[in-house]
């Protein structure tokens, strides 16, 4: 009797599953594939599946990420940066660079939530605001806007954005109200100090 060891024809690997009759999973790269006895005069069937999310991948159609090389990517778990290429989710959120709501690029962070983050002073429990350009009027809101709405909130999981001088847009997270004698109660950025000033791009 002939013993054959039976291996990932993706990466080689020996650290394989049976998941049905001649159907093998391998546990290194997460591929499926089905295993043709060598009596029988077949080739292998690699079956192609989404590293990330599982999904089922149509030879030749797999999206390849610039940074870490994961190949076989679907559309849903890589984001298209111009210049340079596709970047998958698990990048994006290893770098700090994936949108809170949806997990593709973040094209606005809150550079306050970064910095505090950086020197241990921002909550953990809180997650860095960021927003991809597709939920961005979703996630943030203008300060500006909802002193218009009288007393409206943001949407629910959104955030409150503000403009520090020095910082840029930041959220509310990262802004803290003061008394100040005559000048009633002033909103400053907990990173650097400066009085938060209204979006101009919301003023009327």
């Amino acid at each position: 009797m002939t013993v054959v060891m039976i291996r990932c024809p993706n990466c080689g690997s020996n650290e394989v599953t049976t998941t049905s009759q001649d159907q093998y999973y391998c546990r290194s790269c997460g591929t499926s594939f089905h295993f043709i006895r060598p009596d029988i005069q077949k080739q292998d069937v690699v079956t192609h599946n989404c590293p990330i999310c599982g999904k089922p991948i149509q030879p030749g159609t797999g999206i390849k990420c610039m940074r870490c090389g994961k190949y076989d990517l679907c559309e849903d778990c890589v984001s298209l940066l111009n210049p340079g290429g596709y970047v998958c989710k698990s990048c994006l959120l290893a770098a700090n660079e994936a949108c809170t709501l949806c997990g593709k690029y973040a094209f606005i962070t809150c550079r306050s939530c970064l910095e505090r983050e950086a020197k241990g002073e921002k909550d953990e429990t809180l997650p860095i605001s960021k927003a991809c350009g597709d939920c961005y009027d979703t996630f943030f809101t203008d300060y500006r806007c909802l002193i218009e709405a009288k007393g409206g909130m943001p949407p629910k999981w959104g955030k409150v954005s503000y403009h520090c001088p020095k910082c840029g847009q930041i959220c509310n997270d990262c802004i803290e109200e003061k008394k100040q004698f005559l000048r009633g109660i002033i909103i400053k950025c907990k990173n650097c100090g400066s009085t938060v000033q209204i979006r101009e791009e919301a003023m009327p």
